[in-house]
């Protein structure tokens, strides 16, 4: 511990046995403290995305929501068949997974533009893809369970047909999982964005967004909206989205992923400490 040096005169003038006097006008030597470390963020809400954030969306559904997609496609007079629609949306997939890339770049490739009519019949039937079983990702269920038991308040923020996401919220279990405090479904129809419901968080749970933490896997989407809030943010770079580069800073999170469990070893409190 540093000491402060006695102020009074005779303090001043007492030299303490076997110390040298120091010369007059040369300057005391400089303590060197180590450096400090930086304080860990303290988080006391996550937001967690659903798909392919807490489960492989793009491995359980996707290409199945796509064959939909195209059969509808075909049905509707677009000149191929539903396997050479789906051919084509694959294709375009590994370059943009936007949908309104993928139904553009369909109707290029077969030199017939889809009309507003049919893009929205694709994506209806995109979204309203039949849910079966699905599987969280490994280790995503003790995850939320060991943040609960720090006191951190989870809550999952979806997006799609409500119905849907409501329909895969009930075959992850995750309806019955108590570690989950609440489940929000923003919708295509922008009825409710991730936005608002990010920015009712911050009025209902913690008014302080500097203690939030979002987890996603869309640049465009829940980053963009919890880095514009002054929310931290970690990308999980996987599945649907994972060659989407950032158009901005603001679409750039604080932390990237590769594995939900990883977020364990981020540089952030979680809770309350042990």
């Amino acid at each position: 511990m540093i000491r402060r040096r006695p102020s009074t005169p005779s303090a001043r003038r007492s030299t303490p046995a076997g110390r040298r006097k120091r010369p007059a006008g040369k300057a005391p030597a400089r303590v060197r403290r180590p450096p400090a470390r930086a304080a860990r963020p303290l988080i006391t809400v996550v937001l967690f995305d659903l798909d392919d954030t807490l489960y492989d969306c793009m491995g359980q559904r996707v290409v199945a929501a796509h064959r939909n997609a195209s059969r509808t496609l075909a049905a509707a007079g677009l000149p191929a068949s539903a396997d050479q629609i789906l051919k084509l949306r694959l294709a375009a997939l590994e370059a943009d997974p936007r949908l309104e890339f993928v139904d553009l770049e369909v109707g290029r490739q077969l030199g017939a533009p889809l009309s507003d009519t049919l893009r929205e019949a694709s994506q209806a039937a995109y979204f309203a893809t039949p849910v079966g079983r699905l599987r969280l990702f490994p280790g995503a269920r003790d995850l939320l369970r060991s943040l609960k038991r720090r006191g951190v308040r989870n809550f999952i923020v979806s997006f799609g047909d409500p119905d849907t996401q409501r329909a895969k919220v009930a075959a992850l279990g995750l309806d019955r999982e108590s570690s989950v405090e609440n489940i929000f479904y923003a919708d295509r129809a922008r009825a409710l964005t991730k936005e608002e419901v990010f920015r009712s968080i911050l009025r209902s749970v913690e008014s302080d967004p500097a203690r939030v933490l979002v987890v996603g896997d869309r640049p465009a989407s829940e980053i963009r909206a919890g880095k514009g809030l002054g929310m931290h943010t970690v990308r999980l770079r996987h599945g649907e989205f994972a060659v989407q580069e950032p158009a901005s800073e603001m679409e750039r999170a604080d932390f990237e992923i590769k594995k939900l469990t990883a977020l364990r070893q981020l540089p952030f409190q979680f809770g309350h400490p042990r």
